[in-house]
């Protein structure tokens, strides 16, 4: 492949950052910058008219508070325990203030609040629990104890009603409950108690009634026979030690007599006064006797008295004597024969004793009995009075902690969020409209396009000339145009795909033979052609234009009135060029056209016809254009390009894709075509950056006073 051919297309590293530059992405939304308002103002007026068609819902919030520990009127254990603080607890509350209880008591409710309205009606209460429980939405309020109810209606009041309603029936459902569960447990206690209290006397009289016929009856904590036996073990004690003491006396007093000791020692023994009083007057007696023997002689009768006196005393000293020994042996009898008695009567009390100890088992079972009963019984009687003395003073476990207001401004449609939301999703479907634009659209558009994606030189860009004359109306065709106003935009944009073919696209400066050549038909090939050959005529340089498009003959039909010999027949030899030649007298170039399209399969545009005829060209003209077909539907092209000193591609602008396009730079650099750069036609200068920034025509608007339309 040549040099030339192969320096057409820059280094792949051009097309290394693919980051998008800012300058570039204000330059593709200026571009599309209708699709973007017009996708907004959809977008924008769709929202209004959303919000505008909607109907107005209001929504109500009540909440409540769950307050698991509540407060005690009286220090009793309720019937129905207090909630508890547990996060499952809450929930189940959150699912029965939405339950179809709830809801049937708040639709009972509101008809009682509002019994005008024909919602309230009987027939119609069902459909109203319905519109309520469809309304009102319950959820906990993050992980407190608040639980929100929140409804939703057209109807301000309704919705403040609704929520009101479900609150306040919730608490009266739970404290209906309370009181219910209370009345339930007394009538229950009642029953129960009455019944533990018969049993318990059923007990109590099975229990002394085998008290009484096992002679168990007591008093003081013991039974009847072990109090005898205890009075009788204390008797026969005390029996036992006045025996003791009466056998004692008894056997000193005899001891002192079989010892021969005297009265006095014997009533000292025994213990008696008379015996005493008598041993005095003994004494006394005694000692008179012994005066009056001194004195007297033993008949005297004086000492014969007193003797008698003494011999009396001592005889009923001795009587005295006697009797008391038989009081002793008297008393020692009684007190022997009690004893004896009392012993009898201990062992008859002990062996009742032992009978009752049998008999005790069978009392313990039934005092166990009795006073599990009594104990159970009491336990019912203590629960009854406590759940009786709670009877109305039931709390429920939760309270309204904020009621629904009615609300003064709808929540749906919200019209701040609407339009933000109409904003945000036309700036957002604006955007992608602009890019989904970009990416169907797919054709070459900016000198970026050209460089980085299909790398080759950018040769310029020429504009269609409605778009140059702004307001005004185009009277004329193009080719026509730029010979009636040399000074236009329109010509200026030939003048600079002429000045950079002929001084900056290749390294031979002064190449005359240049071909036009495009991928596809409509390209506005041979307008380019036809402008940039009168273009370069207009210049003073000798131009000669030739149409090498057999089969469509645009140039020809374009440039050439009537029919003429042409290129067709002058490589056939039928006619000399001069022959072949037409002037175009309003710029002055020289047309190479052809009379009629190719009717057979001759090919006339051979390498070696191409030399021949390029050969002659060369020598009688400065500027050489060759209109070639479209590259990618005839073979033609390929040779006439490839016999070219340059070839200047163009592509429809915007329309024609990448792909196209480079299929055909392809086949063109195959055939061995020195590819100088590539040309936008029918560029659309109005919209903004239409061939990127870096173009001249970024730049357009600055340069309005040196054109003149």
């Amino acid at each position: 492949m040549p040099d030339e051919a192969q320096e057409a297309r820059p280094p792949a590293d051009l097309r290394a950052s693919l980051l998008p530059d800012p300058r570039v992405v204000w330059m593709v939304f200026r571009r599309n910058i209708w699709i973007f308002l017009a996708v907004f103002a959809a977008v924008v007026g769709t929202a209004a008219a959303w919000t505008l068609t909607q109907t107005p819902i209001y929504s109500a919030s009540a909440s409540l508070l769950i307050e698991p520990a509540g407060s005690d009127v009286i220090n009793v254990k309720a019937v129905t325990p207090d909630l508890a603080a547990k996060s499952d607890i809450i929930d189940t509350q959150v699912r029965l203030i939405s339950s179809p209880e709830i809801t049937r008591r708040a639709a009972d409710a509101y008809a009682r609040l509002r019994p005008s309205d024909p919602r309230s009606a009987a027939a119609a209460r069902h459909e109203l629990a319905a519109t309520m429980a469809g309304i009102v939405s319950v959820h906990r309020s993050g992980l407190t104890l608040v639980i929100d109810i929140q409804a939703e209606s057209p109807e301000p009041q309704f919705a403040a009603d609704t929520a009101n309603l479900f609150a306040s029936e919730y608490i009266a459902a739970q404290r209906d409950a309370k009181v219910g569960a209370n009345q339930h447990a007394s009538a229950w206690l009642t029953t129960r108690t009455e019944d533990l209290r018969a049993a318990s006397s059923q007990a109590d009289a099975a229990l002394q009634q085998y008290k009484i016929r096992n002679g168990l009856l007591s008093a003081n904590g013991a039974t009847n026979a072990e109090q005898e036996v205890s009075t009788l073990n204390t008797q026969i004690a005390a029996a036992k030690a006045e025996l003791a003491e009466k056998s004692g006396r008894l056997n000193a007093a005899r001891a002192q007599l079989r010892a021969g000791g005297q009265g006095a020692d014997v009533g000292a023994a025994l213990g008696s006064g008379t015996i005493g009083t008598l041993r005095q007057s003994e004494a006394n007696a005694s000692a008179e006797v012994a005066q009056l023997e001194a004195r007297y002689g033993p008949l005297h009768p004086d000492l014969v008295k007193a003797k008698s006196q003494l011999a009396e005393l001592r005889i009923q000293i001795q009587k005295e004597i006697d009797r008391i020994l038989s009081n002793l042996e008297a008393d020692v009898q009684v007190a022997s024969s009690r004893l004896g008695s009392l012993q009898s009567s201990q062992v008859r009390a002990n062996g009742e004793l032992a009978g009752n100890n049998s008999a005790a088992v069978g009392l313990m079972e039934l005092q166990r009995r009795a006073d599990a009963a009594k104990a159970i019984y009491e336990t019912f009687l203590n629960r009854l009075r406590e759940t009786s003395a709670q009877q109305g003073l039931q709390q429920a476990d939760a309270r309204i902690a904020a009621a629904a207001e009615v609300p003064s401004s709808p929540d749906f449609p919200n019209h701040k969020l609407a339009a933000a939301a109409g904003v945000g999703g036309g700036i957002m479907l604006g955007l992608i409209a602009i890019a989904l634009a970009e990416y169907l659209k797919g054709g070459v558009r900016t000198k970026s396009d050209v460089e980085r994606r299909l790398r080759v030189r950018y040769a310029g860009a020429v504009p269609t000339l409605q778009s140059t004359l702004g307001r005004m109306r185009a009277t004329e065709p193009p080719e026509d145009y730029i010979v009636s106003h040399p000074l236009s935009a329109f010509a200026e944009s030939f003048r600079a795909i002429q000045a950079f073919l002929m001084l900056g696209g290749g390294r031979t400066p002064g190449a005359r033979v240049v071909a036009i050549a495009s991928a596809l038909p409509q390209e506005g090939k041979t307008t380019t052609s036809a402008c940039l050959a009168r273009t370069a005529a207009l210049g003073g340089a000798r131009t000669v234009l030739v149409d090498c498009d057999l089969r469509r003959r645009g140039s020809s039909e374009l440039l050439i009135k009537g029919q003429h010999a042409g290129l067709y027949e002058y490589m056939r030899g039928e006619v000399s060029l001069e022959e072949a030649l037409v002037l175009d007298e309003p710029s002055g170039a020289w047309v190479l056209g052809t009379a009629f399209p190719q009717q057979d399969a001759r090919d006339p545009l051979t390498p070696n016809n191409m030399m021949r005829l390029l050969g002659e060209l060369r020598s009688r003209f400065d500027v050489v254009i060759l209109d070639t077909a479209p590259v990618l539907g005839v073979a033609d092209a390929r040779a006439v390009s490839a016999s070219a000193d340059r070839v200047l591609v163009i592509s429809r602008w915007a329309k024609t894709s990448v792909s196209a396009v480079e299929a055909a730079i392809d086949v063109l650099l195959d055939a061995g075509a020195k590819i100088s750069g590539l040309a936008l036609t029918q560029v659309d200068i109005t919209r903004y950056a239409s061939t990127g920034q870096t173009d001249a025509y970024g730049y357009q608007k600055k340069f309005r006073g040196y054109y003149t339309n």
